[in-house]
């Protein structure tokens, strides 16, 4: 076994405020509109994808949305930057949040953005292993 002591700049670029990579599949950047269904309030919110992945997505939500790491909630994401009509709730499908990140944008306004995980993905990698 080999052990490599990490250098100084290791060191500095691991302390920086940049979250860690831990998407599996190539991501693609799409401003997409999206339908979230939150089962806790059981109200629907739009939305827009950020990126899009085989495993997930990086979203944008409105602050007044509940989020919370963990919670399985239901999207499905529009076909085309116009907005086509959205889905029914039987039709969305099931994801996990995975991260949130509450901030303000560079007009000073809330924004939450959050990443979430397939759930049918979880299901078909715990399969695989």
């Amino acid at each position: 076994m080999l052990l490599i002591a990490p250098t100084r700049s290791d060191r500095t670029a691991s302390t920086e405020a940049v979250p860690s990579e831990r998407r599996r599949g190539l991501r693609i950047q799409q401003n997409r509109p999206l339908k979230v269904y939150e089962p806790t309030s059981a109200r629907y919110f739009g939305g827009q994808t950020c990126d899009i992945s085989s495993t997930g997505l990086r979203i944008e939500l409105p602050p007044s949305m509940p989020v919370i790491e963990g919670k399985v909630v239901t999207i499905h994401v529009g076909l085309n930057e116009r907005g086509q009509a959205l889905a029914n709730r039987r039709t969305m499908i099931p994801a996990k949040i995975v991260w949130v990140d509450r901030s303000v944008d560079a007009s000073n306004r809330p924004r939450v953005m959050a990443g979430v995980e397939f759930v049918a993905s979880i299901a078909a990698h715990l399969d695989a292993a």
